[in-house]
């Protein structure tokens, strides 16, 4: 990893640490925990989700954590998916920036 830390594709922490973190993110981003916390959300959301698997995950985990947002947005008319890309989770803002400036642009659209 430090040889492409320069690219700035890395993070500056050591592996273990990355380790440690996405354990604990795999724990949090479940339906079961996930879902409560966004079923409280007030504010206008546009969500723009990856398809792509993520590094590192098995089989469909990732998909499986994506669909769980459809639940939610079902229930809560705050949150819309703004566009679902082809990019896995690491590379959305650099290969379909054009997608998030457009969620953005949704929101800044919504009136009060």
């Amino acid at each position: 990893m430090w040889v492409l830390r320069p690219t700035g594709l890395t993070p500056r922490i050591s592996a273990s640490k990355m380790a440690e973190i996405n354990i604990e993110l795999g724990r949090i981003a479940s339906v079961n925990k996930l879902s409560p916390v966004m079923d409280k959300i007030t504010t206008p959301t546009r969500y723009v989700l990856a398809s792509g698997a993520s590094f590192g995950s098995k089989g469909d985990e990732q998909e499986l954590i994506r669909t769980g947002v459809n639940a939610v947005i079902e229930r809560n008319p705050k949150i819309k998916i703004s566009a679902k890309v082809s990019s896995n989770h690491d590379a959305i803002l650099k290969k379909d920036f054009r997608a998030v400036a457009n969620a953005v642009r949704e929101l800044a659209s919504i009136k009060g």
